[in-house]
């Protein structure tokens, strides 16, 4: 009979852990998406604490710094672009917030300066 409290006390456990806080944003830590942005495809790279935005079949780039705050949220300080018209500075820092991950999408809020704005990446 006590195998079968056991038995039941880690089934309950495994299963409240699974409906935890967790949105599966590790995802970010280090992978390859895509997004849209005016009909085309932009390739974005997270890699450690680096992230790389090519524009235009890799024509064009965004360096940044990313400052993880926890798996869901992070700042990205930019660091180097050759997008032309590009309208932020050097060194200015995006807050990005993980709304939700579902399957190889991820749903975001980025602010900057009192401005927000919602995006979406999808996993290559």
């Amino acid at each position: 009979m006590s195998k079968v409290y056991k038995f039941l006390a880690l089934f309950s456990i495994t299963l409240l852990m699974s409906f935890g806080p967790s949105k599966g944003c590790g995802i970010l830590k280090d992978g390859t998406f895509t997004y849209r942005n005016s009909k085309k495809e932009v390739l974005v790279i997270f890699k450690d604490k680096k992230h790389v935005e090519y524009h235009d079949n890799k024509k064009y780039f965004i360096k940044s710094n990313i400052e993880w705050v926890s798996d869901c949220e992070y700042y990205l300080i930019i660091q180097e672009s050759s997008l032309p018209n590009f309208p932020f500075k050097m060194g200015t820092k995006l807050h990005i917030v993980v709304n939700k991950v579902r399957g190889e999408k991820v749903y975001y809020t980025s602010s900057l300066g009192g401005r927000s704005w919602e995006g979406r990446l999808t996993k290559k």
